[in-house]
């Protein structure tokens, strides 16, 4: 009896450390599991790289609006998921007997399968959203129905709703494919943050015998249209704002680039200057001892000879550097906004610009700066750079402006052969040709053939834009100081006064000199 005893415990000690054994072996294979998921998080978002979304979801034994549902865009899940939800009509104890609609929703942030894309992706224009499920309804009774509903929504938006009576995929009747045709996405980009949710809804059968089964990760998934994604030739902290903030890669410290003045273009300044002048003019004019005829004209004169250098030449400048400020009175005119707002789209240089296309470029030049850079032919080249931190805060604005534009803007319009500090403008003339030795559209001038370039760092190139293809706008008027020899007559009428009047007052002074001798 004691052996049995002793031999009863034996087993159980066993049996305890065998259990014990069973569960640090399940937790070093959860861990293990684990750690390979390391960057699963970033595997589910959506990118170039994963245009897909999967639906995932749990059957649990409670009800079946309880049932967890979420999508992402990695084909496997973290958490488990069923590869299908399956239901027959009549189940013994089970509180979703019976026949009835389903409807599930598919969140795009659930729990901790929160997955929306970190950065706006741009869509193919022309082309749509696509998805496909598989739904095998099961039908002994006779008296079954197969149509479907699928939604697509966005942060909350329904973008489309599709109603389809049965499965339309060849050779599989069960295989429901459609097409969002629809679904609007504003300048064909999905925004940085956006949340997907997918709902279907459809008819579980009631007959004794029937059922369902709605198959879900690789068997039912949405599709978006996206472009390729772009390499891009520069560092990205050249062109995209770091933390909200972007600066011009030629204003840092330790770039290189030392900074110019830039001609001004302003009218207050004259207006003020000349404001002041007339004043003096008028107010000395005054003041000062009254001359012959002499006086006036001369003060006159003054005034005029002023009004073209000091007002009406800034106004001509300012006129003409703003008659290219509106870009909406000419179609071939483009603003740096216009340019960084459009989107990466297929066989374009950006938004529908194509080859052939020829545009002008406008740019406020209110920063520029110098340097001398190693050229593509490995010789020292000087160079001017433009700094666009006027244009801070709408390259800083990840709404207003793209990716692809803030590295168009640097890539190929932002260093130049010619000093355009003269001016407070420039316009750049491109004309876009499909370079055939990287099957890309360029302006002409950045070809791999002709084009010439800089390094700003070892592998940080930038293109040259011409002397040939730049205008310089809001220079001063070579004319401008010729009216000042208007003053010269005015101050020699001025000299005539004065003499005139001394000549005048000399007899009564000799009159007053000989009545003192005679006293």
């Amino acid at each position: 009896m004691g052996r049995k005893m002793r031999a009863n415990k034996s087993m159980l000690f066993a049996s305890i450390i065998i259990i014990i054994l069973c569960q640090v072996s399940t937790v070093n294979s959860e861990n293990a599991g684990l750690q390979e998921q390391t960057g699963f998080n970033e595997k589910r978002v959506l990118s170039f790289d994963r245009p897909t979304l999967f639906m995932f979801g749990e059957q649990t034994a409670g009800p079946v609006n309880e049932w967890p549902t979420w999508n992402h865009a990695n084909n496997n899940d973290e958490s488990g998921s069923d590869n299908s939800f399956f239901e027959n009509a009549f189940e013994p104890g089970s509180q979703n007997n019976g026949g009835g609609t389903r409807e599930f929703t598919f969140k795009g942030c659930i729990d901790s399968s929160c997955s929306p894309n970190n950065e706006s992706i741009p869509l193919i224009e022309g082309e749509f959203v696509t998805g496909s499920l598989i739904l095998n309804i099961g039908c002994n009774s006779g008296n079954c129905r197969t149509d479907v509903s699928i939604s697509l929504s966005m942060n909350g938006r329904d973008l489309q709703s599709i109603y389809m009576e049965s499965g339309n995929a060849e050779g599989n009747e069960d295989k429901y494919e459609f097409v969002f045709d629809q679904a609007k996405f504003t300048d064909n980009i999905i925004p940085a943050g956006a949340e997907f949710d997918i709902r279907i809804s459809f008819q579980k059968p009631g007959g004794f015998g029937d059922f369902y089964e709605l198959y879900l990760q690789d068997e039912f998934t949405i599709t978006f249209p996206m472009m390729p994604e772009v390499v891009y030739p520069i560092p990205e902290t050249d062109f995209d704002p770091v933390e909200g903030e972007w600066k011009s890669p030629y204003a840092v410290s330790g770039s290189g680039f030392t900074s110019k003045n830039v001609q001004s273009n302003t009218i207050v300044m004259p207006i003020i200057l000349f404001t002041l002048l007339t004043a003096g003019i008028i107010v000395f004019s005054i003041l000062s001892p009254p001359l012959n005829w002499a006086k006036i004209p001369a003060v006159l004169l003054m005034i005029f000879s002023l009004v073209v250098p000091v007002l009406v030449a800034p106004i001509l400048t300012y006129v003409e550097v703003n008659t290219y400020q509106n870009t909406d009175t000419d179609p071939n005119l483009y603003s740096v906004p216009d340019l960084i707002a459009m989107q990466t789209q297929k066989s374009s240089f950006i938004g529908d610009l194509v080859a052939e296309d020829n545009f002008v470029l406008w740019v406020d030049n209110s920063y520029i700066f110098t340097n001398s850079l190693k050229n593509n032919t490995n010789e020292q080249q000087n160079v001017f750079a433009l700094g666009f931190e006027n244009y801070e805060d709408i390259i800083e604005n990840e709404i207003e402006s793209s990716k692809h534009g803030r590295m168009i803007l640097q890539l190929y319009f932002s260093i130049l052969e010619i000093d355009p500090s003269t001016g407070s403008g420039i316009l750049i003339n491109i004309t876009l040709v499909n370079d055939t030795t990287t099957n890309q559209i360029v302006p002409s001038f950045a070809t791999q053939k002709d084009g010439e370039k800089v390094f700003i760092e070892e592998g940080n190139p930038r293109w040259i834009v011409p002397q040939e293809a730049i205008t310089v706008i809001g220079e001063k008027v070579s004319w401008r100081m010729y009216p000042l020899l208007g003053l010269l007559p005015a101050i020699g009428l001025l000299s005539y006064g004065i003499y005139a009047e001394i000549k005048r007052l000399d007899p009564e002074d000799e009159e007053y000199e000989d009545y003192l001798d005679v006293e």
